[in-house]
Order: structure tokens, then sequence, then C-alpha cells
């Protein structure tokens, strides 16, 4: 096959969605198919390039000026740059299929290429493309409802990364949803000897965007209350965002500037390092699609503290790889906390052990591009094809 993959963002811009289209690009190229992704420019990384194992990229001007997050407009740019390249791209004769990660704003694109050159599409959605999910976008997915159903009709498939987000895509919208999860490069995030707890102090791990999807003020609050209990501990925050600033000054006025450090965002190389080299990893999410962060911690042999949430709650087994939290409960993120900065070092070894076990067995890429190509080859199952519900 000869695919194309379009998403708006591709590393090294953007987070958990372009991850996941790197990683399946490569994964369908290692399977012998051909791969094209079209994304948009960013800085010096614009036009067209063959990546690391023959994925060939094409970069189109937009006007992103971040790179982990995009407004509106930007993704609107996007969108006016990418249509006529991609029916430039298609007018060679050969592609197979386009998967279009988020239903916006790149499903019209694959929609287009479908009605001029009758090239079928997958639509992978990723997260804040469903209504429900992002409670701020219900009045923008009202108003593109239509787009939105359109987009979605057409479709040879619609892919959510968990059944929690298919759920939420079938309650908004009348069609099928097959759930693929995310996967995770399992060679490359994998577990080594962790270090031994120096002085029984228990290094905690997050990372992710500083936004308020991710809770982090609470994780703060949790901390500071642990703290004044006498427990001892770390906590590395990886990332950046809008709420970078005030996080690093309620964690001065809190007392935790010497128990916690700000990293930014760091290489995928040096945040296997930390995955390495701490004792658990922390996902306080309100919301999550599947996230790539807690997928490459339980490969890398982390138990797993997360908000007991769609997407957090299909890779998080409490008691088994982790524990979870729930977010209505007062003091909750606090008391869970508190129970694993208490269990013994081996018991959170174990539950770090069983998390690598599963990532491996059950997340492997490989076997995530496998079942799009396999929903791509099942054109005669209507299960499969996007089609209104009676």
């Amino acid at each position: 096959m000869k695919l194309l993959l379009i998403n708006y963002e591709y590393p090294p811009i953007g987070a958990g969605a372009a991850n996941a289209t790197h990683f399946l690009a490569r994964a369908f190229r290692h399977l012998g198919h051909e791969v094209v992704v079209l994304t948009a420019a960013y800085g010096e990384k614009r036009g067209e390039v063959i990546e690391e194992d023959g994925v060939r990229v094409l970069r189109v001007p937009s006007r992103r000026r971040a790179p982990d997050h995009s407004t509106l407009g930007e993704m609107a740019s996007f969108s006016i740059k990418a249509l006529p390249a991609a029916l430039s791209l298609t007018r060679t004769p050969g592609f197979t299929a386009s998967i279009a990660f988020f239903t916006l704003p790149c499903g019209p694109i694959a929609w287009l290429l479908q009605r001029q050159r009758g090239l079928p599409y997958i639509v992978s959605l990723r997260g804040g493309d469903v209504p429900g999910l992002v409670p701020e976008l219900a009045p923008l997915h009202q108003l593109l409802t239509p787009v939105r159903r359109a987009v979605l009709r057409g479709a040879r498939a619609i892919v959510a990364n968990a059944a929690g987000l298919a759920d939420l895509s079938r309650q908004a919208d009348p069609f099928p949803v097959a759930v693929i999860p995310n996967g995770v490069d399992c060679d490359f995030f994998s577990p080594d000897s962790h270090p031994e707890e120096a002085s029984g102090i228990v290094r905690l791990l997050f990372a992710g965007r500083f936004q308020p999807q991710k809770n982090l003020p609470e994780l703060l609050e949790a901390c500071a209350r642990l703290k004044a209990a006498g427990r001892t501990f770390t906590l590395d925050l990886v990332g950046d965002g809008p709420q970078r600033l005030g996080l690093e000054a309620k964690a001065r006025r809190l007392g935790l500037s010497s128990s916690l450090r700000f990293h930014g965002w760091v290489g995928k190389e040096d945040l296997r390092a930390l995955y390495r080299q701490s004792h658990a990893f922390v996902n306080p999410s309100l919301y999550e699609g599947l996230p790539n962060t807690v997928l490459e911690a339980q490969a890398c042999g982390l138990p797993v503290l997360a908000s007991d949430i769609p997407g957090n709650r299909d890779l998080v087994e409490h008691g088994v790889t982790g524990l979870l939290f729930r977010l209505e409960e007062i003091g909750g993120l606090a008391a869970r906390l508190s129970e694993l900065l208490g269990l013994p070092e081996g018991t959170r070894r174990s539950l770090g052990v069983r998390a690598a076990a599963r990532a491996r067995q059950d997340y492997s890429w490989e076997q995530v591009a496998r079942r799009y190509l396999d929903l791509l080859s099942s054109s005669n199952d209507p299960s499969l094809t996007a089609r209104p519900r009676e």
C-alpha cells in the first residue's frame, strides 16, 4: 500500500497525536508499505524531506508559532495550505488510502481527496476533536457539527484510541467507532535498573503540557500536604505551557522548591533517562484520550498513579500496574499519593514490572499498524465502514 498520513502536528511540534503519527509511519514502512506524511511547517522545518526509515514528509506553510500548542486560526491556516498540497501529491497515481488524524482540521482534506481522487480514508479520533471531552470546545463543536458529520460519514472507518473516547464519539455522532489504542516503542522505552530509593526518597515524574487539563495545581497541593506530613519525595515536571509561570510561583508559595524541578521540554532520549531514573509516574488529568506518556512510563517499568478517567483507566489497572484516584473525591489525589509513597519499594517495583510486560504485550506500534491495515483491507465488512446508525 501507499499511504498518506495527514496531521497538522508532527515532531518536533505537537504531543501525543504527533508522536502517534511518527511511530505509525515508521511501523507501516517496516511492514513494507510506502508512507507520505502531510503536516505543518515550523521554523526551519518546511518543504519535502525523507526522514529516518524512508518516510517522506511534506511540511506545508502555516502560521504555527509554538511547538506545544496550536490556535484555531493556525489549524485553519494548515487546512487551507494543505488542501492544494494534498491534491498535488495525489495527482501521482499509486496512493491506496489516507489516514486523517483529528476529524478537524485534517478530516476535510481526506474527505476532499475521496471526492476528487476516489481515495478511501480512515479518521483517527484523538481527543479534542470529539464533542464532550473538552468542555470549553462545546460551542465550536456545535457550530461545526455538519462539517464533522460529513467527514465521519464519508470515512472507510472511524478509529478512537480509547474505549471512553469511542463512547463519547458514538454519543455525539451516529456512526460506529472502532478502538485501536496508541502504541509505544518498547525497544526504545524499556526498563533499566531503576535507582535505589536513597534514604527513602521516592522520585516522582510528570510529563505533559502545563495546561488546565493536566490538573497540575491539585498535584502541587497534594505534594504540599504530603511534605507537611513528613513524606520524603521529589517531583520532576517535564513540559511547558501557559500554566508554567503560575505553577512555579505556586510551588514557591507552598514551600516545594526544594522538592520540585521544572525541566521544560526535553528530547526523547532525555525523557527516557528521566523515566529510568524515577520510581513512579503521575498523571492527574481531568480528561484524556489515551496518554502516550503513561504508556511510555509503563514501558520503562514505572507504576503509574493516575486519575480514574477514560484513557487512564484503559491503561492503568488499579493495584496491578498502578493506582487510580477519583477526581470527585476531595483529597483523593493526596490520599493515593500517600498510599503510593507508603508502599514497600519491592511492591512498587512489582507494579512496574507488570506494567512493562503489559505494554510490550498489548501496545507495540507494529500491532497498532496491522490493525489499521486490517481496517483498510476490510472494505466488504459493513461493521467497519462508517455509516449512520439506524
